[in-house]
């Protein structure tokens, strides 16, 4: 098994959304990875990255994951 380092800005913003989509995608499965993985904190990340505002509930993360997803497709 390699490790791989990350220590570009652009690496590390890669890192950090995967993380928040794999949070996201516990909590529409009813599941918290951590309890700083809530859907406010995951919502507020995506909210920063895209100047989005997400309403709260599943639709809003929902839509926030969708989002999320097409900014790691420009990746």
């Amino acid at each position: 098994m390699t490790t791989q380092m990350i220590n570009t800005e652009e690496g590390i913003n890669a890192f950090q959304m995967r993380v928040y989509q794999q949070g996201i995608k516990a909590l529409l499965n009813d599941m918290v990875i951590s309890r700083g993985y809530t859907s406010t904190n995951c919502r507020a990340y995506v909210t920063y990255q895209t100047g989005i505002k997400y309403r709260a509930g599943k639709q809003g993360l929902q839509t926030a994951l969708n989002d999320l997803n097409t900014l790691l497709l420009g990746v």
